[in-house]
């Protein structure tokens, strides 16, 4: 998946400000129901639209090593 654009998780929120279904939000802004519904569980929880950072491993060589 894709990233989503700070406006577009904005456009989310405002949209279940407006008590549009999760559906109809996908919809118009052309993603997946799950999608949004995980944008909006995210934005109840933190109260924020930024995702968690991301953890594990880092990586083992550096660009200029991997070329």
């Amino acid at each position: 998946m894709k990233p989503l654009t700070p406006k577009t998780c904005d456009a989310i929120v405002y949209g279940h400000n407006c008590e549009q279904s999760s559906y109809t939000i996908a919809k118009q802004l052309g993603c997946g129901k799950t999608t949004v519904n995980d944008i909006l569980k995210r934005f109840h929880k933190t109260h924020s639209l930024t995702p968690k950072k991301q953890t594990g491993r880092p990586p083992l060589l550096n660009s200029p090593a991997q070329q």
